[in-house]
């Protein structure tokens, strides 16, 4: 193996900048461990005249992002420019011209790992995304390796630091998701354009590429049974607490006995005794159940320009000392989806009833008629109004049987509306 490989760098943003710093100042380090020094050849830039905060010493600043994954020195081509274009068109040429290429886009892994792994493997190069999912987490290694043996039927993940900075701070500070995001804007964990984070696109990019690397089984994001959190009020938040829960964003996994899998991102109530209970702030995790290695838990910063930074860079050691075998693609076949409305769910509703007898037995006895169990009701007191809270903890039934259900609670006379609703975990005691 050659004593440096060179590697060119696509993107100076937050976490390119992260990138260039650990390959120029640790280049010993690294070098020892890949077995050759990455040397970063050439950086590919917007604006090559801002000014930077991380001294490049030689390495050459370009506005032509082509003459980086061009250049003949340059072995490995770095991606952190995200987005679909030019992003995908720049590492699709590099994956022809044979070089490896590492990547932290999940948005383009989402739509078209497959197809860029397939690339890579007709033209002797590799492709490494550890970065697309948990940043500093090492999920997509325990996925694409460690559990190789595995046989994995499930997948529950905390995968959006954004989120679960607004939803920690919304339920200990009391204030409005509104304020909750300017603050999580302030400091770094939100995006000027929060809109992928809030909707709960970012995380079904990465519940795509952990679930074609755990299944074999390629979903494109649209088909993912997704909810934002935008929704989300502060008096459930206060009320989930009080019955031993906790909000974040799901992002839920698995796999039916046929192979089909369901995919889905929502807002949901945690029980205390759940391992995701406690993952707060910009902590991200994933909790894996495999039939031979049981359950298995990631956790740690999933957030910011250092955690992503780290993936990346892990990836081109990997990548050096596997440059003449690099890894094969995830197998991949077609994709099944279990019906949705099939699914079987539990759930937390809120409803607004009138201050009469019977409201509350009548509507708590509308949904068992129609085939939602209920768990637990607490009454609550008026909210902006004469009118009682009604707080339903359900039981497991499918989910067109509870939206059947309650969309005949919402017609009964005496029920006011239907507040909010969320998934839940039930409790496993």
């Amino acid at each position: 193996m050659a004593a440096t490989v060179g590697i060119g760098l696509l993107g100076l943003g937050t976490v390119g900048t992260a990138v260039a710093r650990r390959l120029i100042d640790e280049w010993e380090l690294l070098g020892e461990r890949a077995g050759a020094t990455p040397v970063l050849r050439r950086v590919a830039v917007r604006d090559a005249e801002r000014p930077r905060t991380v001294n490049l010493k030689n390495v050459p600043l370009v506005s032509d992002p082509t003459t980086v994954v061009d250049d003949p020195d340059v072995r490995i081509v770095i991606e952190v420019i995200g987005g679909r274009e030019p992003a995908a068109t720049l590492i699709e040429h590099a994956l022809a011209a044979g070089k490896t290429v590492v990547t932290a886009n999940k948005l383009l892994a989402a739509h078209q790992g497959p197809e860029l792994s397939r690339l890579a493997e007709q033209h002797g190069a590799g492709l490494w995304f550890e970065a697309t999912v948990g940043a500093g987490l090492p999920v997509i290694a325990l996925l694409r390796g460690s559990l190789g043996a595995d046989r994995i039927s499930r997948i529950d993940a905390i995968i959006n630091g954004t989120t679960n900075v607004i939803l920690t701070h919304m339920r200990r500070d009391g204030i409005t998701l509104r304020a909750a995001l300017a603050d999580a804007t302030e400091r770094g964990y939100a995006e000027a354009d929060p809109s992928a984070d809030l909707d709960g696109w970012d995380a079904a990019h990465k519940l795509v590429i952990m679930s074609w690397l755990a299944f074999g089984v390629h979903v494109q994001p649209e088909s993912v049974d997704r909810v934002g959190i935008r929704d989300i009020d502060l008096a459930d938040l206060a009320y989930t607490g009080q019955l031993g829960y906790t909000v974040k964003l799901v992002a839920h996994a698995h796999t039916g006995d046929a192979g089909a899998v369901h995919l889905r991102v929502r807002p949901t109530a945690v029980p205390a005794d759940h391992v995701l209970f406690g993952v707060d702030d910009s902590d991200n995790a994933a909790f894996i159940s495999g039939d031979l290695a049981g359950e298995v838990m990631l956790r740690g910063l999933g957030a910011g320009g250092e955690s992503t930074a780290s993936a990346v860079v892990s990836d081109v050691v990997e990548a050096i000392r596997r440059l003449d075998a690099q890894p094969q693609p995830p197998a991949t076949r077609p994709a099944a989806l279990l019906d949705g409305e099939a699914v079987e769910v539990a759930q937390y509703v809120r409803l607004r009833v009138a201050d009469m007898p019977d409201a509350r037995q009548l509507a708590l006895q509308a949904l068992e008629d129609r085939g939602v169990p209920v768990v637990e009701a607490i009454d609550k007191p008026p909210i902006d109004g004469p009118d009682p809270q009604l707080l339903i903890l359900t039981g497991s039934a499918p989910r067109a049987v509870h939206d059947r259900a309650l969309e005949t609670v919402d017609s009964l006379p005496f029920v006011r509306e239907i507040v909010s609703t969320l998934d839940r975990i039930e409790p496993s005691s």
